[in-house]
Parts: structure tokens; C-alpha cells; sequence
């Protein structure tokens, strides 16, 4: 009797199963082979793609060139640095030397006009600064190697002055030669700055070719340089 009553009382279960557990019935039902298959062939494909990028990692690798010529690119690069460093210094070094000579010239210059007047350049037979280009200079030059055998305007000019200031006062001859021994140093003096004017372009003249020849090195050897450097980026 009491049986009866518990059995009646007992609640039946429902029949009714959702798909989510009939799911987790399916995984729980699966069995180790399968779990472990699963894995392999997730294991397999990871595989696959790292044995993809080692093949790729070799080939770049095959295509880099050896070490030893990056080393021997990287030592060549770091002496073209040095280089190109050492003709940048020389190129201001010459470039502050021409300065200094045109500041010289410039002096030389106010010098002559104070001695010869403002025409200095016509009386001298020599080119004015404006005009003294490469083509200039050389014509300047070929023109001083003649300087020993053709008369100064000025010493012409001054021996004009002193044989009409002779004719003109016989009188006082001491007075006269003072005059003439006055022009005539004052002349050696301007012939001196003259000569030392042609030396000093001489001198400017050889220092630009230098640093035109400085400046085409440091060019050529930038242009090696940017050709290395851009050799070492697309090789690494």
C-alpha cells in the first residue's frame, strides 16, 4: 500500500528533448578516437603553414648575397662616409681661402685708388673685378707673361710729367728730382701691388680649379654612396 502511494507520487520524466541536448548527447558520445583524429588534422594543417612560411623564409633567404660582401659593402660604405666628409671639410676650407683672397683683392683695390685714381684699372690694364670669370682670368694671365715687355701707361705718363716740369723750370732741378724720385716710388709701389694683384688671381685661380676638381670627387663619390646605401636597404 505504501509502495502504491510512492509510486504514484513519484514524477514521471518528460520525453520531450531539446536540440541543444541532443548536441551535448552528441559530445558526449563521441568518442576519444574522434577527439584525437580532430586534433591531428588541426595539428597537420598548422603544419602545412609553417612548413609554407620556412620555404618562403629559405628562399629569401638563398636570394640575400653572402656575408662577407655585406661586410665588405658596409666597411666600403662606412670609408665612402669618411670620405665624403673629408671633402665637404676641404671644400668650406677652400671656400673660406677664397674669401679671405677676395677680401684681400678688395683691399688691394681701395689701395690702387688711393695711388692711381679711380680709373686704376684702364691705367693698369687690368680687368675689373666684375668681369674677372674663368675666361677672364686666363686672358689676364696669358696677358701678365707679356708685363716685362710692354711700357706702363703710368710710368709713361709720369716720365711725360717730369721732362715738362724739367722744361718748364730749369731752375729748380733739386725740387724736380725729389718730384721724379717721389713718382718713381710711388710707381714701383703700384707695380708691386700690381704684381702681387696677379699672383693673388694666380693663386685663386689654382685654388678653384682645386675645388672644382674637390667638388667633382664629392660629387661622384655622394652619387657611390647613394647607390650603396640603396644596394644595403634592398639587400636586408
Amino acid at each position: 500500500m505504501r509502495r502504491a502511494q510512492s509510486v504514484r507520487n513519484y514524477g514521471r520524466p518528460s520525453l520531450a528533448i531539446g536540440a541543444d541536448d541532443l548536441g551535448v548527447l552528441r559530445e558526449g558520445n563521441e568518442s576519444n578516437e574522434d577527439v584525437l583524429r580532430r586534433q591531428l588534422i588541426d595539428k597537420d594543417r598548422e603544419n602545412d603553414r609553417l612548413q609554407t612560411q620556412v620555404e618562403s623564409l629559405q628562399a629569401q633567404l638563398a636570394q640575400r648575397p653572402p656575408l662577407e660582401t655585406i661586410q665588405q659593402l658596409e666597411k666600403e660604405y662606412n670609408s665612402l662616409g669618411l670620405l665624403l666628409d673629408g671633402t665637404q671639410r676641404e671644400n668650406e676650407r677652400c671656400m673660406s681661402e677664397i674669401e679671405r683672397g677676395k677680401a684681400r683683392e678688395k683691399m688691394l683695390e681701395r689701395e690702387l685708388a688711393k695711388l692711381a685714381g679711380e680709373n686704376w684699372q684702364s691705367a693698369l690694364d687690368i680687368a675689373p673685378a666684375s668681369a674677372s670669370s674663368m675666361p677672364g682670368r686666363s686672358m689676364l694671365h696669358q696677358r701678365s707673361n707679356t708685363l716685362g715687355a710692354m711700357p706702363s701707361p703710368v710710368l709713361a705718363h709720369a716720365q711725360a710729367q717730369g721732362t715738362s716740369s724739367a722744361a718748364a723750370e730749369p731752375n729748380s732741378a733739386a725740387q724736380q728730382q725729389l718730384q721724379i724720385e717721389q713718382q718713381h716710388a710711388t710707381l714701383a709701389h703700384v707695380e708691386q701691388v700690381r704684381m702681387l694683384i696677379m699672383g693673388m688671381e694666380q693663386r685663386l685661380q689654382t685654388r678653384e680649379d682645386k675645388l672644382v676638381k674637390s667638388v667633382e670627387r664629392a660629387e661622384s663619390e655622394g652619387r657611390r654612396f647613394e647607390e650603396l646605401r640603396a644596394g644595403i636597404a634592398n639587400s636586408s
